[in-house]
């Protein structure tokens, strides 16, 4: 149910989004998404060190994907309700201080069980801050340019992406694979007082919709005739996810297998992430131009993206390809692969009322 507070409160949030502009809190959501990107990939780039370092089988360190996976599908799930309930700006810090904290602390992982549990609390982290980051911008930004501005912000997971994978080797190279959850636990706990002192405790839109309030906001994706646009983004969403989960966990050990060594298998996670920005890229400028033309046409873009996965796995799998070959693939099949998470950000933001979109 759905109702309405006689005298909504804002709680400031509004007010101080107003005083600061709209620049500096898209900026946080951004840089959030930057660091949860870097993050999230960074396992993916450390295996093939580890798997030499610790002596065992690449395979083995599947518990740790797993466990990733888990841990993010557990921080998109509680996301929304958490946030319902205490506020972006109390739920962002909370996410934030998890991931860094998990993070700093897997640099002291010494076997696979113990590298398995702190991921999964990072990645508890990890996936609860993305939505509440994007919802922010979304709310920060006002309804015309909602769109526009949460794919705007969610480049940042490619950025975050692109910075592991080209700085991962060198780190590496320097100073072990533990420089990279030290870099990835620290920066984050940067970001925390800016959180704090610049988003709005609640998203400006939900507070400018006289403070709605959903009692049941899981029930509420189902009514009103979203039940059906619910299951089939979810379902969307958890082939998309699946699949770019899948490479970014193991492009660096394939890589390894087609020649490249430990240290530069992360040049593979640089190139799909690469790709994956210059999609980004490509949807948000699309979707802006929709946009300031009236139409909202996203499903286009998601057919042509998902067609150019389609074919470069096709052509990968069966073609004798030269290493420069392979990272060009792995690039296309990153654009594509993004573009479909972009869009189907899209979709939630654009057909989700912003009271329940955190859930959705």
């Amino acid at each position: 149910m759905i109702a309405k507070d006689p005298k909504p409160s804002m709680e400031g949030g509004l007010a101080k989004t107003r005083r600061v502009g709209p620049v500096l809190p898209l900026l946080v959501c951004f840089l959030v998404i930057v660091l949860d990107g870097f993050n999230t990939t960074s396992i993916s780039f450390v295996v093939p060190r580890l798997a030499h370092e610790w002596h065992l089988a690449p395979a083995l360190f599947t518990t740790v994907f797993v466990a990733t996976n888990i841990g993010a599908a557990i921080g998109f799930m509680i996301s929304g309700p958490l946030a319902q309930r205490f506020g972006h700006r109390s739920m962002g810090v909370a996410s934030v201080v998890l991931f860094a904290g998990s993070t700093l602390v897997t640099a002291y992982a010494t076997n696979i069980a113990s590298m398995s549990v702190m991921r999964l609390a990072a990645a508890i982290g990890l996936g609860a801050a993305l939505p509440i980051a994007i919802t922010a911008a979304a709310g920060i930004i006002g309804a015309k340019h909602k769109v526009a501005a949460s794919l705007l912000v969610t480049t940042g997971m490619s950025v975050g992406a692109v910075t592991g994978g080209v700085a991962g080797g060198p780190l590496m190279s320097h100073f072990g694979w533990q420089s990279i959850f030290v870099t990835g636990g620290v920066l984050p706990f940067l970001l925390v007082v800016a959180f704090f002192r610049i988003l709005p405790a609640r998203s400006p839109v939900i507070a400018d919709a006289a403070a709605v309030r959903v009692s049941n906001p899981l029930k509420a994706l189902f009514e009103n005739g979203l039940g059906a646009y619910t299951c089939l983004l979810w379902l969307f969403s958890f082939l998309i996810f699946m699949d770019v989960y899948a490479l970014l966990f193991w492009v660096p050990t394939l890589l390894v297998d087609f020649g490249f060594s430990a240290d530069h298998a992360s040049v593979g996670m640089a190139a799909f992430s690469i790709g994956g920005l210059s999609g980004n890229v490509l949807m948000t400028v699309a979707v802006t131009m929709m946009t300031l033309a009236g139409r909202l046409r996203v499903k286009s873009a998601l057919v042509v993206g998902l067609l150019l996965v389609i074919i470069s796995v096709g052509s990968l799998s069966q073609v004798a390809v030269t290493p420069a070959i392979v990272l060009l693939f792995i690039g296309v099949i990153g654009a594509g692969l993004v573009n479909g998470i972009m869009g189907q950000t899209a979709l939630a933001v654009a057909f989700y009322p912003p009271e329940i979109r955190a859930t959705g």
